[in-house]
């Protein structure tokens, strides 16, 4: 596409308007120089250390410090519950379970010091035990047996 110039009968309307507008009013256009008088140099960004100081430490000292806060604060809320329901600490209620297994240890040591206990003494499997009690029956229920239990009216 080809740009072409804009005569002034060509323009459109609002820019017209505009124009008369700003005949108008006698708008004049400021044009930005730079000025000479105080050279600038170019603008200096801070170094990252600079910035972690001015902004991220703060930021992390207000973190740190909140959730020392909370937690200071939560934990005495909790210790004032528990004493109001008369409930006992995590560390009272540790040493008192401590106190009652050792006495518990040493009364099992005392029995088993006292007792002759056999750890290879075998366990008698279910089956065994089964057999055991048939044999035990039929030898109860053999035959004189049980004629010897009838004359004399044993049960």
């Amino acid at each position: 596409m080809i740009d072409k110039p804009v005569s002034s009968t060509a323009m459109p309307q609002s820019s017209r308007s505009l124009k008369s507008f700003q005949a108008q009013y006698k708008f004049v256009k400021t044009s930005k120089k730079p000025n000479t008088a105080t050279p600038r140099s170019p603008i200096q960004h801070p170094s990252s250390f600079h910035l972690f100081v001015k902004a991220g430490l703060p930021f992390l000292l207000f973190s740190v410090g909140a959730s020392f806060v909370l937690k200071s604060g939560v934990e005495g809320k909790n210790i004032e519950r528990d004493k109001s329901k008369g409930l006992v600490s995590k560390s009272e209620r540790q040493a008192r379970l401590d106190a009652e297994r050792d006495q518990m240890i040493e009364k099992l040591n005392k029995r088993i010091q006292t007792q002759d206990f056999d750890n290879t003494k075998r366990i008698e499997r279910p089956e065994e035990i089964l057999d055991r009690r048939k044999q035990e029956r039929e030898d109860r229920n053999k035959w004189y047996k049980r004629t010897w239990r009838w004359v004399t009216r044993q049960s």
